[in-house]
């Protein structure tokens, strides 16, 4: 039996930056959306906050999307 090491630490890199990276997304979406919490408290403005959860957000979806297309594909 042949292992290929080069392909099996390509998919841990990958996986591991996907992972990584969506956590990231994530808890940079949930932070922004508790910025804009804070700053509708205190009457200033909500833009940029709210523009940056639902843009991570968004990029969340279709990370997840994305991976389950490359899932089904196959």
């Amino acid at each position: 039996m042949h292992i290929n090491w080069t392909g099996l630490g390509e998919v841990l890199a990958v996986a591991l930056a996907a992972g990584v990276g969506l956590v990231t997304l994530a808890a940079l979406g949930i932070n922004a959306l508790d910025r804009r919490t804070r700053a509708h408290e205190r009457g200033t403005s909500t833009v940029i906050a709210t523009a940056t959860s639902a843009l991570c957000a968004a990029a969340c979806v279709a990370l997840i999307g994305y991976g389950i297309y490359l899932t089904i594909s196959k």
